[in-house]
């Protein structure tokens, strides 16, 4: 992250809180439903009808990471259901790749090679291989709950944390105004341990029937990188153009 249509319900309001005295509490309103938070950010940046379509899409734009001082163009190819490939052109360091085929997620470093990528980050190269990752689909986890209100990057949102079967927990912050994803968190388990991974989506953006942000900004404790998406297109992108490489599928032992 999934780069995810349904109309917003009211929240109900609970018959127990309702209008004291003036000099007892406030009354409250329940907190809306994930779903009904869901549904309504999917509404609005197009639904499922807006992808249903199109075949493939190329997204192109820049990478950032300021405490090296790189900025790198970027692009994004998704081929339906499931193949996916990222690329960023680090200049004189090489060219950042990494895919998935719709059964194997992969990486190439600059520096380090080729190499399968399995568990948790296997799990989220393969989330945002699906071709309808920007939507919500929320049976993929055993319980979703709004937490709160809470501020976001400066903005007021709700918070809804989903856990999935695995137990790992993923935190997504809806914009209370507008209705969009304001962003992610979650903590996923690497090669260096566990790793808390924050996103923040912004500058939301209409690019034919979608709206998409046109910059998230992704922070762990090393660094932090700025992805700027520049334009998307739809309809162009080959099978050829996500396959893997020779050197990755040479690692891929034989069934």
């Amino acid at each position: 992250m999934s780069l995810i249509g349904y109309s917003p319900r009211a929240a109900l309001l609970s018959l127990a809180l309702l209008l004291l005295p003036v000099a007892g509490p406030q009354a409250q309103t329940a907190l809306p439903t994930p779903e009904a938070l869901a549904a309504r950010h999917d509404s609005l940046v197009g639904g499922r009808a807006a992808l249903e379509g199109a075949r493939s899409m190329r997204m192109v734009g820049t990478l950032a990471v300021r405490a090296m001082g790189l900025e790198a163009p970027l692009e994004i190819l998704k081929v339906k259901p499931n193949r996916y490939l990222f690329r960023a052109q680090l200049g004189p360091m090489g060219e950042l790749l990494s895919g998935f085929d719709g059964e194997h997620a992969w990486a190439i470093q600059p520096g380090m090679g080729p190499t399968l990528v399995t568990g948790a980050e296997g799990k989220l190269i393969a989330d945002q291989a699906d071709f309808f990752a920007d939507l919500h689909d929320l049976l993929r986890f055993d319980k979703v709950e709004t937490v709160d209100q809470t501020t976001f990057e400066g903005r007021p949102t709700y918070r809804v944390r989903m856990t999935r079967p695995t137990g790992e927990v993923l935190t997504e912050y809806f914009d209370a105004e507008t209705g969009l994803s304001a962003g992610v968190s979650a903590s996923v388990n690497g090669p260096m341990g566990a790793l808390e991974l924050v996103s923040a989506f912004q500058g939301y953006q209409r690019f034919g029937r979608v709206l998409r942000p046109t910059r998230t900004i992704q922070r762990n404790p090393q660094f932090e990188t700025l992805l700027t998406i520049s334009a998307i297109e739809f309809d162009g992108v080959s099978d050829e153009a996500v396959a893997m490489p020779a050197a990755v599928r040479a690692m891929i032992p034989p069934r």
